[in-house]
């Protein structure tokens, strides 16, 4: 097999962060380092799991600097061949061969996710697995075969170092969270790439969230904008609608375009707060 680094991105997670770590530690075929990339002034003590080195970088002053942070970790990674990896991840043992084996200069390997109610105590995939549950709305991904690009997520994914410089990394100009990957698969597709899924999958660990997520109406809204720039349609649309419905945002899907209105007041906030593990 050849070698791989493995980038992920951290804000405040660090127990996710070393959960995601000992599950690397734990694959039968390990990279060569980890690449984490901070986006705030922080760090951790360890510099290793499991004799692979871990590389810590930040990106300056930047609050959820998503494009920016995933570029800055692949300008940092030494090899030829990349997995990306949400730092809320607990790999497969055999997560890294499956992925591996299905990504080529012309293909970007992906996996399936499932949740857990919980941030757990450690990485251990065989021990958290019959806990994880399926998300109820999504429906499951054919594996080995391409697949439409508007499946891929940047949860997890493995792409080639050719690849990912033929469609310019992820673009800056989305700020914060919303439609930087949709944005990625877009461009992947332009340059003739396809998508594929591995039978491995991730789990993810429980975090705080909203739905929909009005805590980053404001980016969404910008992002949302700037896609359609690019692309001639609105992207996170049911988002959008459910926005709009909250009296949030102004939405005109003839001219793909959305207005901001407000941020969501406490009472919404808390209204909008989820349990789900999804």
């Amino acid at each position: 097999m050849p070698s791989f680094s493995v980038i992920t991105l951290v804000k405040g997670r660090k127990k996710q962060l070393s959960n995601l770590l000992d599950s690397v530690g734990r694959s039968t075929l390990k990279p060569q380092e980890v690449v984490v990339v901070w986006m705030e002034e922080d760090r951790i003590e360890q510099d290793e799991v499991e004799g692979i080195p871990i590389r810590q970088i930040t990106v300056p002053e930047a609050k959820l600097p998503l494009a920016e942070a995933r570029n800055l970790g692949f300008e940092t990674a030494s090899e030829a061949i990349l997995v990306f990896l949400d730092v809320d991840c607990i790999c497969s043992p055999n997560l890294f061969d499956s992925l591996i084996e299905r990504a080529s200069p012309h293909t970007i390997a992906s996996a399936s996710v499932r949740y857990l109610n919980e941030v757990p105590e450690n990485g251990n995939y065989l021990q958290l697995k019959d806990e994880a549950v399926e998300h109820p709305k999504r429906e499951a991904i054919a594996c080995d075969e391409p697949v439409d690009r508007k499946k891929f997520w940047s949860l997890a994914f493995c792409i080639h170092r050719t690849t990912f410089n033929e469609t310019g990394g992820f673009d800056e100009n989305f700020l914060g969270y919303g439609a930087e990957d949709t944005d990625f698969a877009e461009r992947f597709h332009y340059k003739g790439c396809q998508l594929v899924f591995s039978p491995e999958e991730v789990l993810h660990q429980y975090h705080t969230k909203y739905s929909p997520p009005v805590n980053h109406v404001k980016s969404i809204c910008h992002n949302a904008n700037y896609f359609a720039q690019q692309h001639n349609y609105l992207p996170m649309y049911s988002w959008l609608e459910a926005f709009e419905e909250m009296g949030l945002v102004k939405v005109d899907s003839d001219k793909h375009t959305v207005e901001f209105v407000r941020e969501p007041s406490d009472q919404e906030l808390k209204e909008t707060r989820s349990e789900q593990p999804y």
